[in-house]
């Protein structure tokens, strides 16, 4: 009864787990950054759609300016870069459309079949250019001008409204507290490191429960779909990088891309070895008939992955502690990388102690004490394990 009871437990516990990975609520109420910086940027761009409607009131024309607070609001991005790269675009845009409109207006005159082919030739164009998400505006600037008669003054009135809401959003974007989001960057690293710290506390979970393959294997794909989590925090610390580029506050927050980078590539290789360590205790189960390593051993490799598991968090703890602010005291991760290794040896002693009577079981056991190794070193300040990985002294 005992047993058929905790069989029915795991099968429950691996469906929640499956679960889990399918619907990630944590993600949908994850928030990174500030509220007040989500506020700055509404206030932020739509000052500068007001701004912009008013300077191209005193354009010529008897039409409603609605490009110059339209490009205002668009090209108001994230970041400075964003906010000229946008507005390059839209101008980009919107001129190639005006100059088309104008060509086609005077030859062909406006009809269905003439209206099919500037949609055509402006979407062909704005691939040609390389317009990015402003593309569009190719064929609507064209449709635009052809609809409003298509003379140069209308033309000339478009292109001036979108330069003048593509300078007052640069403008206003750069003066106002630009934004700079590097302290999110650190919190995606953190929790790339708390993610793979569960798994291997869940891991180290499993074995203090009692042996099994099915648990191990799960353990395995969690750790495959730690991807997911480094591709996002790739995309923070590339944000965070782009924040800075011609930010006229970097010299007061600081700089710590190096900081953020080379954490980052540190959790990437570690990714590489928990799921090594996964990996092996696949095998361990194949290699043992489903039985899995004795009593002993188990308890030994759960402690280890419990101390592992320590160590990557204080890891990604550290780096989040030091973006922005000075270097953190490295005392807690050095205690958390010594009582790894304690374990780590520990878990040695076991193996060699153990009957060995798989063939195979060295080739694992090695294995997988040798992910362990790298990743220790991996983690360790004064390590280095990949080839290329630069450390500061």
């Amino acid at each position: 009864m005992g047993e058929r009871t905790g069989s029915l437990r795991r099968r429950l516990r691996r469906s929640a787990r499956r679960l889990a990975r399918r619907i990630d609520l944590g993600r949908l109420t994850r928030r990174r950054g500030d509220d007040s910086l989500l506020g700055l940027r509404t206030a932020k761009t739509t000052l500068a759609a007001v701004i912009a409607w008013e300077l191209a009131q005193r354009l010529p024309g008897t039409e409603p300016p609605v490009l110059a607070p339209l490009t205002a609001l668009l090209v108001t991005q994230l970041t400075i870069v964003k906010t000229i790269t946008g507005s390059l675009q839209r101008v980009a845009s919107v001129t190639a459309g005006v100059l088309l409109a104008l060509s086609v207006a005077e030859l062909l005159g406006l009809h269905w079949w003439s209206i099919g082919l500037v949609i055509f030739v402006s979407l062909a164009l704005g691939q040609v250019l390389r317009l990015g998400p402003h593309r569009m505006e190719v064929p609507i600037s064209a449709l635009l001008v052809m609809t409003l008669g298509g003379t140069t003054g209308v033309a000339r009135t478009r292109v001036l409204e979108t330069l003048i809401g593509a300078g007052v959003g640069v403008l206003v974007n750069a003066v106002l507290v630009p934004p700079v989001y590097i302290r999110p960057a650190g919190e995606a690293i953190y929790e790339l490191a708390d993610d793979m710290a569960q798994v291997l506390e869940g891991a180290a979970e499993d074995l203090a429960e009692g042996w099994s393959g099915e648990d191990a294997y799960e353990r395995l794909l969690e750790a495959r779909e730690l991807d997911g989590d480094i591709r996002e925090a790739r995309e923070a610390v590339g944000q965070a990088e782009d924040s800075l580029r011609l930010n006229p506050r970097r010299r007061m927050v600081g700089d710590p891309s190096d900081e953020l980078r080379e954490g980052l590539t540190s959790l990437e290789h570690s990714a590489i070895l928990v799921r090594g360590i996964c990996r092996s205790l696949v095998e361990l189960d194949t290699i043992t008939g489903g039985r899995g390593p004795d009593p002993a051993m188990r308890a030994a490799l759960g402690r280890l992955l419990e101390e592992v598991a320590d160590a990557v968090r204080t890891f990604g703890e550290q780096v989040a502690a030091s973006v922005p602010g000075p270097p953190p005291n490295q005392a807690p991760l050095h205690r958390a990388l010594a009582r790894a290794r304690v374990a780590r040896d520990q878990l040695a002693k076991e193996m060699a102690a153990g009957p060995g009577e798989a063939p195979r079981a060295w080739q694992v056991h090695g294995h997988l004490l040798a992910n362990v190794d790298r990743l220790l070193s991996e983690l360790d300040p004064e390590g280095q394990t990949w080839p290329g990985t630069t450390r500061p002294a």
